[in-house]
């Protein structure tokens, strides 16, 4: 796949404080790209240095080939940036904020008026059009804030926490709209403090902690490789003891144990469930419930972001 975000061994220094230390990274084109990690992680830093806000004090940092310090105009051209307050004019209407905007990076007029009644179609926001954007409700002001930073068609989009302050409702729908700007081929990278929303919508996810990268890869992956899949089956008579040496040579069986509430068995490793259940069919017992849990995203991050702090 194409990288159209690379960054290598990026640094940033404040004084003697190490907010980035040598973050490398590719993120590829076409991509939701989640950015998570505690308060003071370096994420922000790390945005701002991507959206040519603050110069990075060693390494590079390049969108799609340009060098974001040497190239800082062109990148400008080619990303829009959604900062957590609202970018846009209060006073001014939905379409008359589009046209400044797309003002600000040189739209041609007449290429403005085509692209903002698509841009609003497309976020829903047509029927707001002509209303004065100040009394749009809080998620109808995110969708603007988005619809701002498209307006000229930017290969990268970078939202910065954009589901604080909105509504389980409104978060929904502004998930619905990262996912269709997403397939209209825009690169998006999003920092969250919401486990859930990382999980729903990032391709790829990387974590964070005191300036330096601690776990990247896909959500799936990340939470297979944090910790142990239990399952607890109940079953009848409930021999559980036999059934317990049974089960506990096999190698991705990490451990087992019984109450009066069933067998729990802790996995490390893939073991298809239906050779288990033919374990406990073996010894006549019949399967009553099965109960299972996985590590969710929540706990990768507190795993992620434990580990760097020892």
């Amino acid at each position: 796949m194409e990288q159209i975000i690379k960054i290598v061994s990026l640094s940033k220094n404040y004084g003697d404080f190490k907010a980035l230390f040598e973050v490398s990274l590719d993120i590829e084109k076409g991509t939701i790209f989640g950015l998570l990690g505690p308060n003071g992680a370096g994420k922000s830093t790390l945005i701002r240095v991507l959206a040519c806000q603050s110069r990075p004090s060693g390494g590079h940092a390049y969108i799609d080939g340009l060098d974001v310090v040497i190239d800082k105009k062109k990148v400008l051209s080619i990303i829009g940036v959604v900062p957590q307050e609202n970018s846009f004019y209060d006073d001014l209407t939905v379409n008359e904020n589009l046209t400044y905007f797309g003002s600000l990076y040189r739209v041609h007029g007449s290429d403005i008026k085509e692209r903002s009644s698509n841009i609003l179609s497309m976020l829903r926001l047509g029927e707001k059009a002509n209303n004065r954007a100040g009394t749009l409700s809080g998620g109808m002001k995110t969708r603007l804030n988005i619809a701002c930073a498209l307006v000229h068609k930017p290969r990268v989009l970078i939202l910065d926490e954009p589901s604080v302050g909105l509504d389980p409702v409104s978060r929904q729908a502004l998930w619905d709209t990262i996912r269709e700007v997403n397939r209209e081929g825009t690169t998006i990278l999003i920092t969250t403090h919401y486990m859930q929303e990382a999980d729903a919508l990032c391709d790829r996810i990387l974590i964070m902690n005191r300036g330096k990268i601690v776990v990247e890869g896909k959500p799936g992956e990340l939470k297979e490789a944090a910790g142990e899949k239990v399952i607890q089956i109940s079953s009848s008579p409930g021999n559980y003891e036999i059934i317990k040496s049974s089960l506990e040579p096999i190698k991705a069986i990490r451990s087992c144990s019984f109450d009066e509430m069933g067998l729990k068995v802790t996995l490390g490793g893939e073991v298809p469930a239906q050779d288990i259940f033919d374990i406990f069919e073996s010894h006549g017992e019949k399967i009553k419930s099965v109960e299972s849990s996985s590590p969710s995203l929540e706990d990768v991050f507190i795993h992620a972001a434990g580990e760097a702090w020892h």
